[in-house]
C-alpha cells in the first residue's frame, strides 16, 4: 500500500497521467508502424520496377528460354494434329 495514493483525487490524477503516457506511447508506436509500412512499400515497389539484368536483356533481345521454345513447338504440333483430325472426321461424316 505504499505506492497507492491517499485520496481519490490523487488516484484520479495518477490514472490520468498513466492514460496520457499510454496515449503518447500508442501514438509513437502508430507513427513508427506507418513509417515502417511506407519503407516496405517503397522497397516492394522498387523491387517490382527494377528488373534483374537478365530479364532486361531477354526482353530487349526478344529471346525465349529453351523450355518456352519446346512448349511452343509442342503446342504447334498439337494444334496441327487436332486440325487434321477434325478434317478427317468431317470427311468421314460427309462420305458416309
Amino acid at each position: 500500500m505504499a505506492n497507492e495514493p491517499s485520496t481519490r483525487e490523487a488516484y484520479r490524477q495518477q490514472k490520468e497521467a498513466e492514460e496520457a503516457a499510454f496515449k503518447q506511447r500508442d501514438q509513437e508506436r502508430l507513427r513508427t508502424e506507418r513509417e515502417y509500412a511506407r519503407q516496405k512499400q517503397k522497397a516492394a515497389f522498387k523491387a517490382v520496377t527494377d528488373d534483374a539484368p537478365e530479364k532486361k536483356r531477354r526482353r530487349e533481345k526478344k529471346e525465349d528460354l529453351p523450355a518456352v521454345k519446346r512448349l511452343k513447338t509442342r503446342l504447334n504440333w498439337a494444334i496441327g494434329i487436332t486440325f487434321g483430325l477434325i478434317i478427317i472426321v468431317y470427311l468421314i461424316l460427309f462420305f458416309i
